[in-house]
This record gives structure tokens, C-alpha cells and sequence, in this order.
């Protein structure tokens, strides 16, 4: 019962067939014509009050209410004497606890419409066997309870059937497990066969390429080998280049001195050449002459004659006089 004024409503129409105000105006219109009828059929005058009469009258004929409630506590008895209509209206049907072959029925009728519930005959007499137990051992608990320590546990069919709904959602529960665990283990045995195959393939392709890799190593072996040789070699021809770079340093110094020295002999006979051009830019034809003319021409002569010759690649030819 989601609110008291349900009961409220209930016990209304039990002593009346009407919930006060709980029509609106042209509902009540609704309602007299579809009465009219019948009220004319009794002999009784159409008016409103003989209309809603006789409506509450197929109401409280027609209408049928069920409504269970547990005598556990105090407040079943409170909703008794609050609302007493619930109890001068109504035909009660008192249940009395179940006897242990109704609690069977009822657990083999229950396990037997879960869904998926393959069991062997002999296994589903034992659970049934196993919920009618726990049931009558809670109730004789229950009242060693009452009698030791004057306080109630009350166990009613309810209480079966919520073990019922346990046991099965508990089942379920379960059920789901075990089913995502077979899942994921056979998911796993796929992915095992998966790899198993490729690794079978991964052999089957190094099988092939052994010797390849063989050959590999062979040819890795010999490249090594000359590396090493090769490295050797390199060595040796840095020495002799480490030495040929300080031959050459040594040489470049040697060279730069002779270069120093050569530039300073230039330069000491550089005013010697220039005057010597200026001299030559001071000859003549009539020094030529002269020069032709000496019979026995003076040493300095001779030289100077002698280097224009060799420079200008000339064989000097004896002249007879």
C-alpha cells in the first residue's frame, strides 16, 4: 500500500460504492444518462439523487476488491480500527501457515518455470526438500524465540516465497557468472589456438629461412673479418699519413724559412735591379756601339752579355775579328 488514503478511498466505496467529490460535472452527467435506463426499468423517477443511487448500487454490486495485507504488527490492526469497513464489508480468507506439502508444491512449481533450470529429477526433489527444511527450521526457531525470550519472528508464506526469489536470483546471478567465465575462457582457448597456429607458421617460416640466416651469419662473419683487416690497414695508413703530415709540416716550415730567406735576398737586390733597369733605360744605340766596337770588353761586359744570352735562350756565337 503506497498511502493510507488508498485505504481511505477503499472503505469509502465499501460503505457507499462513492469516493466524495471524486467526480467532475459532466462526468456526473455521463453517469445519469447511462442510468436513466435502468432507473426507468425499476419504476423510479429519473431524478438525480434516484440516478446516482442506483449507479452506487451496480457499483457496489459490480465492483470487486482485492486487497492482502499481513497481520504482522500493529499496524494491521491500526488499519482494522481506523477503517472498520475493511472488516464488516469484506469476506476474509485467513490463511493458515502451509502445511510441507504445499511448501513443495509451491518450490516445485517455482524451480520449475526458471528459465534454463536443467537439473536431473532426483536433484530438484532435493533442493524442493531443501527449501521446505529451512523453512520449518526458521519456524521452529522462531518460536523457541517467542517462548525464550517473549519477542516474535514472524514467518509467513511470504517469507518462503521471498526465499524462493532469493534462491533464484542468487541462481541467476550465478548463471551469469559462470556463463561470462565460459565466455572469456573460451575466448582465451581461441586466442591460444589462434597463436598456437601462427606460431606453428612462424616455425614452418624460420625453418625456411635458417639457412638464409645461415649464409647470413657466414657472410656477417667475413665482413667482420675484413673489417678487422680493414681496420688494420686503415691504422697503419693513419700512422704513415700522421707521418707524412709532419714531413710535410717540417717541409712548409723549411720552405717558409727559404721563402723569408729568398724574400729578404729580393729585397736587398731589388734597389741592385732597379737600378740596374734605370742604367738600361739610360742605354743607347751609341752604346751599343761602343760595346761592339771593344775588342777586349770588360769582365762586367762579358757577365752581362752572357746573362741577356741565357735569358734570352741565345748561343753565343765566336766572332772573328
Amino acid at each position: 500500500i503506497k498511502s493510507e488514503s488508498f485505504l481511505e478511498d477503499l472503505n469509502n466505496i465499501l460503505n457507499s460504492g462513492d469516493v466524495p467529490n471524486i467526480y467532475q460535472p459532466d462526468e456526473l452527467d455521463k453517469i445519469y444518462q447511462s442510468m436513466k435506463g435502468l432507473v426507468q426499468e425499476m419504476g423510479l423517477t429519473a431524478t438525480k439523487s434516484n440516478l446516482f443511487a442506483v449507479y452506487q448500487k451496480e457499483v457496489r454490486t459490480n465492483l470487486h476488491n482485492v486487497i492482502t495485507m499481513s497481520p504482522i504488527g500493529e499496524v494491521f490492526r491500526a488499519r482494522l480500527r481506523q477503517f472498520p469497513a475493511l472488516v464488516n464489508n469484506c469476506t476474509i480468507d485467513w490463511f493458515s501457515p502451509w502445511p510441507d506439502t504445499a511448501l513443495q508444491s509451491v518450490a516445485l512449481r517455482f524451480l520449475k518455470e526458471v528459465e534454463d533450470f536443467d537439473v536431473s529429477e532426483s536433484i530438484l526433489q532435493g533442493i524442493v526438500m531443501t527449501f521446505q527444511y529451512m523453512h520449518a527450521s526458521v519456524v521452529e526457531a522462531s518460536e523457541r524465540f517467542k517462548q525464550e525470550l517473549s519477542r516474535h519472528n514472524y514467518v509467513t508464506p511470504t517469507s518462503y516465497l521471498e526465499l524462493l526469489s532469493s534462491y533464484t536470483e542468487l541462481m541467476n546471478k550465478k548463471k551469469g557468472s559462470l556463463t561470462e567465465g565460459v565466455g572469456r575462457l573460451k575466448t582465451g582457448l581461441g586466442k591460444l589456438q589462434t597463436t598456437a597456429e601462427e606460431v606453428k607458421i612462424l616455425q614452418s617460416q624460420l625453418k625456411e629461412l635458417k639457412p638464409l640466416l645461415e649464409e647470413a651469419a657466414r657472410d656477417a662473419d667475413i665482413m667482420i673479418t675484413k673489417i678487422a683487416a680493414d681496420t688494420v690497414i686503415a691504422e697503419e695508413t693513419k700512422e704513415i699519413v700522421e707521418k707524412e703530415e709532419q714531413a710535410a709540416a717540417e717541409k712548409a716550415y723549411e720552405t717558409q724559412n727559404i721563402a723569408e730567406d729568398a724574400q729578404r735576398d729580393l729585397d736587398e737586390a731589388l734597389p741592385a735591379l732597379l737600378a740596374a733597369e734605370a742604367s738600361l733605360k739610360a742605354l743607347n744605340k751609341n752604346d751599343i756601339i761602343e760595346v761592339r766596337s771593344m775588342k777586349r770588353p770588360p769582365a762586367g761586359v762579358v757577365y752581362v752579355i752572357e746573362a741577356i744570352c741565357i735569358v734570352k735562350n741565345i748561343k753565343p756565337n765566336k766572332v772573328s775579328r
